[in-house]
């Protein structure tokens, strides 16, 4: 498991041997582990190709859990497979904040949007 497992301990009892192996594997994803990201990050980048045809937003952010979980070695494959569907230059990055700061978002445009909407001065 990525960190560690928490169970487990070196020979000094501390554990810190055996997470920082446990980091070492994260951060080189195993056989699985890589077929899983190409397959997400080929899927991926389909979605963000066609967005990005018809808007040109120059970055796209990998949102919510998935951006949270793939981290950068996620963005930088659905970078290099945007980079081969698409001519337009678009930078992928990967977003540390969770789904609770997607629907945060969500909920903070629709509060505003209800707002404007109530109190405005009325149009003449």
């Amino acid at each position: 498991a990525c960190g560690g497992d928490a169970g487990s301990r070196d020979a000094g009892g501390s554990g810190g041997t055996a997470r920082r192996r446990g980091a070492a594997r994260c951060a080189v994803p195993g056989r699985a582990a890589s077929r899983f990201l190409d397959a997400l990050a080929d899927r991926l980048a389909v979605g963000a190709a066609s967005v990005t045809a018809v808007l040109d937003p120059g970055c796209v952010v990998l949102g919510g859990e998935v951006g949270q979980a793939g981290g950068d070695v996620l963005a930088a494959r659905v970078g290099e497979r945007l980079a081969r569907m698409s001519p337009l230059r678009t930078e992928v990055r990967a977003s540390a904040l969770g789904g609770g700061a997607v629907l945060r978002g969500a909920l903070l445009t629709a509060r505003d949007g209800a707002q404007d909407e109530l109190f405005a001065p009325p149009a003449r």
